[in-house]
């Protein structure tokens, strides 16, 4: 959900190239913490293809869950990011958004992995794994989800013209702050039932696929060893 699928060309330059710088530095941030960290090398490749897995559930809405905050969780937030990255560059390449957002998708969905990952911790972890968690995913989503809407205030005009290309009708023809405002007003109202739906959705599956790991891979969480 925290996705923008949107095509190349859309965006403002500055807007994805900025994108890429910091979702480069942080997935290389990662790769050098995961060289300490091989044995994890497994689990990051399992996590990414479970949310590649997860992302084709069908909720019979416009939506669709990615796992995100559950990889920062499980993985910590660096690898939880790392495999979030992997899984948008492999969509990215069958065409599930543009290759020039990227960076900006991951930084989006990533994000979530991130909060999740260092909530999760700073909560204490497995002390209170179910509550934890559920607060942890929570708080993840709202915060991409607030990213999402900022990337939309930040891409103005032409995010506008491109939705209103693909829906059919002429763009707003109101100009300055009264038009951003009504553009992103308009946003909010649109993605606000998705999201809801998306963020019930998410919790339920997080909560069901960590409990699985606790039973199956008993002091999995208990482990503090991947930040």
């Amino acid at each position: 959900m925290s996705h923008l699928h949107i095509s190349d060309g859309v965006l403002p330059w500055w807007l994805w190239v900025g994108g890429y710088v910091a979702t480069l530095a942080i997935v290389l941030l990662a790769l050098g913490r995961l060289r300490g960290q091989r044995r994890l090398l497994p689990a990051v490749a399992v996590m990414a293809a479970v949310a590649l897995v997860a992302m084709n559930i069908p909720l019979g809405l416009p939506v669709h869950i990615n796992l995100a905050a559950l990889a920062g969780i499980i993985l910590g937030p660096l690898n939880g990011f790392l495999a979030i990255f992997i899984v948008n560059l492999l969509t990215s390449l069958i065409g599930h958004g543009g290759v020039t957002v990227l960076g900006i998708n991951s930084l989006l969905v990533g994000s979530e992995a991130l909060v999740a990952g260092l909530l999760f911790k700073g909560l204490g972890g497995a002390k209170r794994l179910l509550p934890n968690i559920a607060l942890s995913v929570l708080v993840a989503l709202l915060v991409s989800t607030l990213l999402v809407v900022s990337t939309a205030g930040l891409a103005g005009r032409e995010l506008e013209d491109w939705v209103a290309h693909v829906h059919g009708h002429d763009p707003l023809v109101e100009t300055g702050h009264d038009h951003e405002s009504g553009f992103l007003k308009t946003f909010v109202t649109i993605i606000a039932p998705l999201v809801a739906v998306w963020m019930a959705a998410e919790l339920a599956v997080s909560l069901l696929v960590a409990g699985y790991v606790n039973k199956v891979k008993g002091g999995w969480f208990d482990r503090g060893d991947s930040v």
